[in-house]
């Protein structure tokens, strides 16, 4: 009986447990309920998350660019949010030491996602890893068709490109109409050779007073313009390169750097330039924004943007009847079809291109950033605001001699090598043309002793001599 009476009891609790539980359970209804709730909260959610804007941080030089580029992202984050999508985007615009800055941002893991760079710039960049390469992401870009070869060599390093090319400039003759009309100089003056360039500078010296005849960048005191707008603008008109990429080895000795370096002998022994001038502190004034504007120049080899810097509103040097006194020719090879590649005509060019960080945290963003910049609509805005060739062959500058750069030099367009080691070579550049300038060595002085310091800056083993 008391085992029977256990088990009726066990029984009994067993059952009062279970209703219990059971009116404790949530109804139907209240589970329900409760789901509805989640699922708003997390619609709640995801319509926040949507609604935050997407960041974006984009680094450029604070140069006279700042407005135009400005103007222009102001659009992008009009375009995204007319499509829904609001961006917000972090501008960063360093007014010194540029690149320093935004090595160090990248250094500190603060780089910014989007930052401008020129061709020369690359390599530095890549070496740090701090670059993606785009060639992915442009072979699925139709767009890219738009942009000339030389556009597309110009951002490209070791098998690879970093960067999408929205500015460019090139290298070419100026020369004033009346001065060699003074002279007696045939005008149009189109100059087929370096002893074109010779010939009638030689006739601006005997046949006029108080002006020098030539000017090519020279010395150190011009640094990086010495290289990219004197030297190579004559070792280019030779078919000679500086560095062989086949092998990344530096050419210190060749036929064609003595030939370019026997150009700035010649213009200086037969005082067809003023040596003392290349000396002042600010070479370019007397040159370039007083000499030539004043007809006391009468060929320089210069930037395409001089012309703008002579224009008759210019702040800098303006010449009121430019379009009437001023011309300019492309730069002849030493004699035709010398120049690199079998070329009649050479130019030099730099630029400036958008680049994407490797370790953007919104890589789509960026990537849609520098298509947008790099359209011919933003190109053609930027060049109008610069006073630039525009890189884009559909994108069109409203000044005619942009447009005629972009159709009759671009096409002869060459860059300066894309190497790590570049500036310490380039610096021996400008001291070799120093010496000549000067009269301590001659063309072939001058290179031997270039090819001795390259070496010892850069290693034996990473230059060569071609004697033929």
């Amino acid at each position: 009986m008391k085992k029977f009476a256990f088990l009726k009891l066990l029984t009994v609790l067993v059952t009062a447990l279970l209703v219990i539980t059971a009116c404790q359970a949530p109804s139907p209804v209240e589970v329900t309920v409760e789901i509805v709730k989640e699922v708003e909260v997390t619609k709640e959610v995801e319509v926040a998350a949507a609604n935050e804007p997407q960041q974006l941080t984009v680094s450029f030089p604070g140069d006279g660019r700042v407005a135009t580029m400005e103007n222009i992202i102001d659009s992008f984050v009009a375009k995204k949010a007319a499509e829904g999508v609001l961006v917000d985007i972090q501008m960063n615009q360093p007014t010194e030491g540029y690149y320093d800055q935004v090595l160090l941002d990248f250094s500190a893991g603060v780089g910014p996602d989007v930052f401008s760079v020129s061709g020369e710039g690359i390599p530095e960049f890549v070496s740090a890893d701090y670059m993606m390469p785009l060639d992915d992401m442009l072979a699925g870009w139709d767009e890219y068709s738009n942009f000339p070869d030389g556009m597309k060599e110009m951002p490209a390093y070791n098998g690879s490109t970093y960067a999408v090319m929205y500015d460019t400039d090139t290298r070419l003759v100026y020369y004033r109409n009346d001065v060699f009309e003074a002279a007696g100089i045939e005008l149009p003056w189109n100059p087929t050779s370096w002893e074109d360039i010779f010939a009638a500078s030689r006739q601006i010296r005997d046949n006029t007073e108080n002006v020098i005849p030539l000017e090519v960048q020279s010395g150190t005191i011009w640094g990086e313009a010495t290289t990219i707008g004197g030297f190579f603008m004559l070792l280019r008109g030779t078919n000679d390169v500086l560095l062989d990429t086949s092998d990344n080895k530096w050419i210190v000795e060749s036929p064609g750097i003595e030939a370019a370096f026997k150009f700035y002998e010649d213009m200086f022994a037969e005082g067809l330039s003023e040596a003392d001038l290349f000396m002042e502190a600010e070479p370019w004034v007397p040159y370039l924004q007083e000499g030539f504007r004043d007809g006391n120049v009468g060929i320089i080899v210069s930037g395409s943007w001089m012309w703008g810097l002579y224009a008759p509103d210019s702040e800098w040097a303006p010449i009121p009847d430019r379009d009437e006194v001023v011309s300019w020719a492309p730069m002849p090879a030493m004699e035709p079809g010398a120049g690199l590649g079998g070329r009649d005509f050479v130019g030099m060019g730099g630029g400036w291109g958008w680049s994407m960080a490797k370790n953007s945290a919104n890589p789509e963003l960026a990537w849609e950033f520098i298509q947008f910049m790099s359209s011919a609509d933003s190109i053609t805005r930027y060049v109008n605001d610069m006073g630039s060739i525009p890189a884009r062959s559909d994108a069109v500058s409203d000044e005619a001699f942009f447009n005629e750069l972009a159709t009759s030099v671009l096409p002869y367009q060459s860059f300066r090598p894309a190497s790590p080691q570049y500036n310490q070579v380039s610096a021996e550049i400008q001291v070799a043309t120093e010496r000549m300038m000067l009269g301590e060595a001659n063309a072939t002085e001058a290179m031997k002793m270039f090819a001795e310091a390259v070496e010892a800056a850069v290693g034996a083993e990473n230059v060569k001599r071609i004697t033929e």
